[in-house]
Parts: structure tokens; sequence; C-alpha cells
């Protein structure tokens, strides 16, 4: 099986920390040349050197740009452009996890960051990314999704509504784009244990959750990196267009 991702340029979003970050490092031990970006530069540079300490380390860049803004994404993949030449694989795992809050209680204003941040954002980096994989003949396009996304919980509608919204923007960006050789996938964990998660949710979730995990745990960032991996190889090839859980299936 062909997992080589040798000198493949591959964009995270959001790589600064957390899943984002973990990615960036996994993907660059495979051989990859990953395009760190971030909204901080700074922020993206520490984990660009990060990945220049790894043993062979290929070349990687710290990119800044918000999502949400269409110039940065823009600018963005002028400036990834210009350093390789080509894209072969974008990671849209920039986004936010927003605090419970019900319905009736809720700011229109939380609904607009939620959506600016985890589907305006994906939107955008698709429209100005995929022509750079067209033009090099094809790529992969991954939207980190979440279990959220078919089934969520009370508080959180704009959280699982945005990712609900990645799960179909992945099966229409498959329907518009694999004639040009663009295969795309929506990935959904479940919980997952990162920064922005810890801050939000309570330890007795955790544990509730944990309980239905395979090993009595919630996801490490570390679990995604060989399934993206492969989505990024040729032998995923194949595969587009759907959804792949990363959890248990829920029962009760």
């Amino acid at each position: 099986m062909d997992i080589d991702l040798t000198g493949k340029v591959i964009v995270v979003t959001g790589a600064a920390q957390g899943i984002g970050r973990t990615l960036a490092l996994g993907l660059a031990a495979e051989g990859a040349r990953v395009a760190v970006l971030a909204r901080d530069r700074k922020r993206a540079q520490l984990v660009v050197d990060e990945i220049a300490a790894l043993p062979e380390a290929p070349p990687a860049l710290a990119v800044e740009a918000d999502v949400s803004d269409e110039a940065a994404v823009r600018d963005a993949a002028a400036e990834i452009d210009r350093a390789w030449g080509r894209v072969d694989a974008l990671i849209n795992n920039a986004g936010w996890m927003h605090p419970r809050q019900r319905i009736l209680d809720a700011d229109v204003s939380l609904l607009e960051r939620v959506f600016s941040s985890n589907v305006i954002g994906s939107f955008l980096t698709t429209k100005h990314f995929a022509p750079l994989m067209i033009r090099g003949g094809g790529g992969r396009i991954v939207y980190l999704s979440s279990a959220a996304g078919t089934q969520s919980g009370p508080g959180m509608a704009p959280y699982g509504g945005s990712k609900a919204a990645l799960n179909i923007l992945a099966n229409v960006a498959h329907q518009e784009l694999a004639d040009d050789g663009i295969r795309t996938v929506a990935v959904a964990p479940g919980l997952t244990y990162t920064p922005g998660m810890r801050e939000i949710v309570t330890d007795e979730h955790v544990e509730r959750v944990a309980a239905h995990y395979p090993g009595g745990r919630i996801g490490q960032p570390e679990d995604l990196v060989g399934l993206i991996a492969f989505l990024c190889s040729v032998a995923a090839q194949h595969l587009s267009g759907s959804v792949i859980h990363v959890r248990p299936p829920i029962t009760g």
C-alpha cells in the first residue's frame, strides 16, 4: 500500500495548537512539506521550529491568515504557491468550539462566530486552494467535522450545525471537483482532548464519554494522524464525498 507522503505539499489550517499542530507534526514526520497556517505567524513559526527538529525534517512554512477573511486566504494561497508551486492536500482544521448555550438564550453573534470560523473558513480555503490542486493534477481536501455534526447535544446547536454543514460541504465539493482530480472527505472525531475542548467541557462529561470509548479514554489528536496520512496518499484516491466517523457507535 502506497502511503508515501514524501515531498507532498499539505496545508493544515488552525495548526498552531491542538489537532492542527499534531497533524502538522505527524504529516511532516511522514515526509510532507507542511504549510502551518494560523491566525498568528509567530505561533505558526513555533510549530515550524518543532518540525525542523524532527529527524530528516522536510521543509515547512509558517503562514498567517484568518480563514474567515477572504483576502487573507487568497494571500495565503499565493504565498504557498510562490514558495512551493503546488498544493497536494488541504486539511481544514481551523474552527471554534463554544460553551454550551441553549437556543433560547443564545445571541445571534454566537452563531455568526461559529459559522464564520467553522464553515466560511473551510469554504474560502476550498475556493482558493483547490485551483492550485487542479493545476497540479488534483489533490485531497479534508474537512475536520465532528460526531456532533450528526448527533449533537443540548446547548450545541451552533457547533453541531456548523459541523453538519462541513459534512455537506465535503459532499458538494466532491460532486463539483472530482472530475478535476480532487478527492474530498469529512473526518468526524468524537470527543478529543485539546486545549480548546478542556476550556469548556467538564471533567464529569469527559469521564462519562470516556467510559464508552475504546480503552476507556477519549480521543487524542495523535489518533487522527494515521488516518489523515492515509487520506492524503494515493492509496485513498477512490475515497471521496463521504464522512468518516472516528468514534464508537452511539447507543442507548
